[in-house]
């Protein structure tokens, strides 16, 4: 049976589409991290007095908010940056997606299927590291990440790119590919998994520390396992976005050393033609300006935005007026060269 929609299409030459003071926000899944995030946001936007709001539009995971944000269907996305370079490939593909009112039946065709992928969005600010947690029962025989051969490793995470980084790094660590043998879940399902015996080891995607693996630690004996940067070969060359780092000793109860990790850095990207004055608006509420000095400013921009929103293999443009805003502080950041207007979807009747 057939749907027939009627639609307009408006506002085809105006930068910003939204009548209303709102930006539409990519989140992932409902409750994921992004979408609490978003949460939070709305909460410092209102009790700072700002008319500017956010909708939230739920998403089957960065990946998908990516290519709604290209095509101008949301405004702004909180994503995982390992999600960009996948979600803007050559290729035609439907995704789906959905608003807290529930499951919209709109499917949205990804327009970009030529060899060639033209690119509309950029970043705003990074606002945060998931770091990969390697960890392994405490009296379990598994020293490295090449020990877990043939086991089962349970991926936490809300974003469906961490199944292609737990992949690449079960790779660089020598584990062939029919023994690497990974089940994807939310991170509350992963833990479980892991704590009911059904996986030898957990990857959990998350911000240090973690209260995932903080409520582990205190339920169980665990060990982590380090992520040897000098193995990442093939899994740095496909995934650009990803950075070492170090989870310092302590952090969960009984790690009494230092570990090495990997880094996912966690964005928020904009459509190049959302409206500016809201962005300007938004990144004004994100770093409190009111009553602190530009000193203090400076620091909370170096530390959040600049340091978590630039990506040395990645090379992201950023939103002309977050450059705008950075500038103003000392920073000299790539602004986006391509420019493309939103446009509004109003369905104004349906008929099956």
């Amino acid at each position: 049976m057939k749907r027939i929609l009627a639609l307009i299409l408006s506002g085809l030459m105006l930068a910003g589409c939204s009548d209303d003071n709102t930006l539409r926000v990519g989140v992932g899944p409902l409750d994921s991290d992004y979408h609490k995030y978003a949460v939070e946001l709305n909460e410092k936007l209102e009790k700072s007095g700002s008319s500017l709001r956010l909708k939230p539009i739920i998403t089957a995971d960065s990946t998908a908010s990516v290519r709604l944000l290209n095509n101008g269907i949301i405004d702004i996305a909180i994503i995982s940056a390992s999600s960009i370079e996948k979600a803007l490939v050559a290729e035609s593909k439907i995704d789906p997606a959905q608003t807290l009112k529930g499951a919209s039946e709109t499917e949205y065709e990804i327009l970009n299927d030529k060899s060639e992928v033209a690119v509309y969005n950029s970043t705003v600010a990074g606002i945060y590291d998931h770091t990969i947690h390697v960890i392994v029962r405490a009296d379990a025989p598994y020293e490295d990440i090449s020990d877990l051969s043939e086991k089962t490793v349970s991926v936490g995470s809300y974003d469906d790119c961490a199944y292609a980084v737990s992949f690449g790094i079960l790779k660089d660590h020598g584990i062939k590919r029919a023994a690497r043998k990974i089940q994807l879940n939310t991170p509350e399902k992963a833990v479980e998994m892991f704590k009911n015996n059904q996986a030898e080891a957990l990857f959990l995607f998350d911000k240090v520390p973690s209260t995932y693996v903080s409520d582990l630690a205190n339920s169980i004996d665990i060990k982590f396992l380090s992520v040897d940067k000098h193995r990442l070969k093939s899994i740095t060359k496909f995934e650009k976005s990803l950075t070492s780092t170090v989870i310092n000793a302590n952090q969960y109860k009984g790690q009494k050393e230092a570990v090495d990790g990997i880094d996912v850095k966690v964005l928020i990207q904009a459509h190049n033609g959302t409206d500016s004055a809201k962005i300007a608006e938004l990144m004004k509420v994100m770093f409190k300006l009111e009553g602190k000095t530009e000193a203090q400013t400076k620091e909370d921009v170096d530390m959040t935005a600049v340091r978590f929103g630039t990506v040395p293999n990645l090379h992201l443009d950023f939103h002309p007026e977050s450059v705008k805003f950075y500038e103003k502080f000392g920073f000299k950041l790539n602004a986006a060269k391509h420019e493309s207007h939103l446009f509004s979807v109003h369905i104004v009747g349906s008929q099956d």
